[in-house]
């Protein structure tokens, strides 16, 4: 979107030029034409639609086809998605890319404010187009290594349908690859799962490699291939008659699982294949052998091409055979340099790189130092060391409980170990049942949900008893007060599931396991840090997501209508605490403010010396004290078992002192209020907003909205009312800053999504409604900048004007900023990144950020020659440099010439800065 580029062609001429030709290559039927047409109309009167007119036509027809779905004739179970429309066909009638089609779709969605479904569609397409092009990259070197393509790879002709086909290495090249994604179409769960559609392609190649040994087609194998039965080259060799398995081996040395290989071998290649063969789509004996044989490969080879031609139609997926495509760089949009083996690296440079996210902003503390192995690291290769590091940690631990967990429980209660484990069969149950859920190959499924189940059920009682043992050795915690909870037994089988399905890459995203196990999200954020903080060999990427999976239910998931939070903060009488009532290190702010913090926890031991429990039980901030000596049924707290009569008259004690044991309300709002701060504190950074005065402005009107305004969050993003926030609060004290300069800076945090600021509710669902197909088809949602104007600057206009500097409000109080880690620890210092020791300072300030023996090269804005500045970017562009010759490797002969890399992101933020500081010191 954005102004034109070119000329303004008129409707009449597109519409007789364009459309028309593009509906008559696509064969698409009337109503799909007008509906896509009228679209197209209805969006270009709103927006400005830059570009090529097609790019757009594509997108608008793409979505017509995809928003209808429809039963073949005489088969009411096969469903046509795509209204037989190749999504291959109409990008190249359209010269669209796959890459420029999928960036132009997301837009799209955002003009037309596409329905969840349909955002989910273009999501998935993507997805699947990253997996496939990782999956491909892989294949090339593994088909290279166990079949000689040297001989005909210089004679790759087409042949015409009526042309026999012969079983030559480039024809077994393509032959594998489109058996390969023609399985993978018959099992969806596949397409998006990284790993899962790795060790597909290894039973392929595994399976061909058998076939070609059976069929004695000798010449087609790479000699040097380790797999080679140990007599291949004596001249006694016969070829065996049964099938030969080399997935150990393959998996050995491609990076693969070799238990989930062989299951997927087990039971979707070879059942997939069977059906193939029984219906007669390809021709082979009834032990799955023969389809390469001479008499076969002909007719196989047209049929499997044939099967997946028809796939495509029915389901308006890209044709995954673009890749054996001479072309296949233009179609998909990679760049001239660029090979088809390194296709995966054009991905890798998009922000939002689908296998590699961005670190979160809370919870970095968290992370352990990253080991940069750039240089070794693939996709595949994470995954696989991700489901290994997993086994590591569960190892010679069991899916029930311990000796030691046992006796715990019993000096509990004598019923308390059985209850436990019926709760977690009961909620296994329903995660298998949902995990087969998925489509219609349930069963295929089970399998893989009884593997995924038993690591979570290892995880679980591995994680409860380190969490009760460690609350155990302090003598004045009752380990009762938490093994009696159910919603904590909920909620850590829940993250346990999580974390195994995270690591098994899995396309169900959170929060799809809370919702299969009928668990709010707001108790979910709960027991996250609990894990965190015991379970200490937890990954690098795992720590990550499980920070992501925080924020998510911090910033949106618990402001939902039919989250317990609002009957929590309904039992509270709407009264909302400020966070310095409840934060645990002091914050100070001087005489200025409003809430003196002498009576709240002011270091980290009062943190550490509370108990899980409180997470779960303790009463919130001005709440009557609860009693749980009683089975209490509550909708925050859920206390399934009865503890006073199971524990020999032995009733809990009471919970006092609510300005020493915030609640889960309490911590509840510290978590928010601390997420808000580092979002607010990073967006400031980044709008060059350096004034503190202004950020506790800030800071003080964001408090106003959530304890006076509460509903505002109602069904609404926490980043939403950040950035109406921090707009209005710069409209009042005349900084000229726009909507767009905001929108800018936070689409660079790692959170950001587009919808967030293009589709903004109106006015908050009625809870009652909420289940209501109706009501959420009928409820309207504008952009942000319109919420802004039409709602947020009514309700917030009288208090925001309080700090106008035109005000002669004397009595003004502010609230101190939110002291974050990075206060603490370097207020005037910034690194600038993290790979390379350089930093950015306040003048004024002395200390050196680093100790070093080393002189550090610095540059002083304004007082330092150029050659300093000129040297500092020689070593970040030294540095990139060396980088790539490591991935490149050593060359014996001559160093051909490459091309000047252009300014990192280190060099252009510190050039930025100091043209900054130029025009600055200019206007003065």
């Amino acid at each position: 979107m954005g102004v034109p580029v070119g000329t303004n062609v008129p409707d009449d001429d597109i519409y007789n030029t364009k459309f028309l030709d593009l509906c008559k290559g696509l064969n698409l039927d009337k109503n799909a034409a007008s509906r896509a047409w009228e679209t197209y109309l209805a969006v270009k009167e709103n927006y400005s639609l830059d570009g090529d007119p097609s790019h757009w036509l594509a997108c608008a027809i793409y979505v017509a086809c995809r928003n209808v779905t429809e039963h073949t004739v005489g088969d009411s179970e096969t469903l046509i998605e795509g209204n037989l429309v190749s999504l291959t066909r109409l990008l190249r009638l359209c010269n669209i890319s796959l890459i420029h089609f999928i960036g132009k779709s997301k837009k799209w969605a955002d003009m037309i404010n596409m329905p969840p479904e349909l955002r989910r569609k273009i999501d998935k397409l993507e997805k699947n187009f990253a997996v496939s092009m990782v999956i491909f990259k892989k294949f090339q070197p593994i088909f290279g290594a166990m079949f000689n393509i040297s001989k005909d790879e210089q004679t790759k002709t087409r042949c015409s349908k009526k042309q026999k086909v012969t079983c030559s290495a480039s024809k077994l090249f393509e032959f594998c690859w489109t058996l390969f994604i023609v399985a993978k179409s018959e099992f969806p769960d596949l397409s998006e799962n990284l790993v899962n559609s790795y060790h597909l392609l290894l039973a392929c190649c595994d399976y061909v490699y058998t076939n070609i040994l059976i069929a004695d087609l000798r010449d087609l194998l790479n000699k040097s291939f380790g797999g080679l039965p140990h007599d291949f080259e004596s001249t006694s060799y016969v070829s065996p008659s049964k099938p030969v398995c080399v997935i150990d081996y393959l998996c050995q040395q491609y990076d693969g699982i070799t238990t989930d290989a062989k299951v997927i071998k087990e039971y979707f290649w070879k059942t997939n294949l069977k059906k193939l063969i029984e219906k007669k789509v390809l021709k082979g004996d009834p032990d799955l052998n023969l389809l390469l044989d001479v008499v076969n490969f002909d007719f196989n080879y047209k049929a499997i091409n044939k099967r997946y031609e028809q796939y495509v139609l029915s389901v308006g997926e890209f044709d995954e055979r673009i890749f054996l495509s001479e072309n296949a760089n233009i179609e998909i949009g990679a760049s001239n340099e660029c090979t088809t083996e390194d296709l995966a690296k054009e991905m890798k440079n998009q922000k939002n790189n689908l296998f590699n996210p961005q670190t979160p902003l809370t919870g970095r503390n968290h992370l352990k130092p990253k080991i940069d192995l750039s240089d070794e690291s693939t996709p595949v290769k994470n995954a696989s060391e991700m489901v290994f590091k997993v086994q590591s940690i569960l190892a010679d631990c069991s899916p029930y409980p311990s000796d030691k967990l046992i006796t715990l429980l019993k000096s509990c209660s004598t019923t308390l170990k059985s209850e436990i484990e019926d709760l977690i069969n009961m909620l296994g149950s329903k995660f298998c049942s949902q995990y087969s859920q998925v489509d219609h190959n349930s069963a295929l499924h089970n399998d893989f949900a009884e593997k995924r189940l038993i690591m979570a059920k290892i995880w679980f009682y591995k994680l409860f008893e380190n969490i009760i043992a460690k609350e155990a050795k302090n003598p004045k915690y009752d380990i009762k007060n938490l093994i009696c909870h159910t919603i904590f037994h909920e909620t850590l089988f829940a993250c346990c599931l999580e974390m195994v399905i995270f690591a098994c890459n899995s396309q169900r995203a959170f929060p799809w396991v809370l919702n299969a196990l009928q668990i709010h999200p707001y108790h979910f954020y709960k027991v996250i840090e609990v894990i965190v903080r015991v379970e200490d060999k937890l990954p690098r990427d795992m720590i990550k997501h499980l920070n992501r999976v925080e924020e998510q239910v911090l910033d949106s998931l618990s402001w939902q209508s039919e989250s317990p939070l609002w009957d929590l903060i309904n039992r509270n009488n709407k009264l909302i605490p400020h966070y310095d009532d409840i934060a645990l290190v002091s914050v100070g702010g001087g005489a200025q403010v409003s809430h003196l913090n002498h009576k709240i926890e002011n270091n980290r031991f009062a943190h550490k010396d509370s108990p899980v429990s409180d997470r779960f039980i303790s009463p919130a901030p001005g709440q009557p004290n609860i009693k749980m000596g009683k089975q209490v049924t509550v909708n925050e707290n859920r206390q399934y078992f009865s503890v006073a009569s199971r524990s020999n008259g032995v009733s809990l004690p009471t919970v006092t002192g609510p300005l020493k044991k915030i609640g889960t309300l309490g911590l509840f709002f510290r978590k928010f209020y601390n997420l808000a701060s580092v979002r607010m504190q990073d967006l400031c950074y980044q709008l060059s907003i350096n004034d503190e005065d202004l950020m506790r402005k800030i800071w003080t009107c964001f408090e106003h909205v959530i304890i006076e305004h509460t509903d505002m969050m109602r069904d609404r993003h926490l980043d939403q009312i950040l950035m109406c926030t921090i707009y209005i609060i710069c409209r009042v004290v005349n900084l000229n800053l726009s909507f767009q300069a905001i929108m800018k800076c936070y689409r660079t945090q790692p959170q950001s999504a587009s919808h967030i600021y293009r589709s903004v509710l109106i006015t908050p669902r009625n809870p009652s409604q909420e289940n209501d197909g109706a009501q959420r088809d009928t409820e309207q949602r504008i952009d942000l900048i319109k919420f802004y104007n039409t709602i947020f600057v009514q309700i917030v206009r009288d208090n925001a004007l309080k700090y106008s500097t035109n005000s002669n409000n004397d009595n003004l109080t502010l609230s101190p900023l939110p002291a974050t880690k990075t206060q603490l620890q370097s207020p005037t210092t910034r690194r600038v990144n993290d790979r390379l020791p350089i930093f950015i300072r306040k003048l004024e300030a002395q200390a050196s950020p680093i100790k070093s023996p080393i002189r550090p090269l610095s540059y002083c804005i304004n007082q330092s020659p150029k050659k300093d500045l000129e040297n500092i970017n020689m070593i970040t562009m030294r540095a990139i440099t060396k980088k790539r010759n490591i991935s490149d490797g050593h060359h014996d002969g001559p160093i051909t010439k490459q091309k000047t890399p252009s300014p990192p992101v280190i060099t252009k933020r510190l050039q930025g800065l100091l043209e900054e500081r130029m025009e600055h010191n200019t206007d003065k």
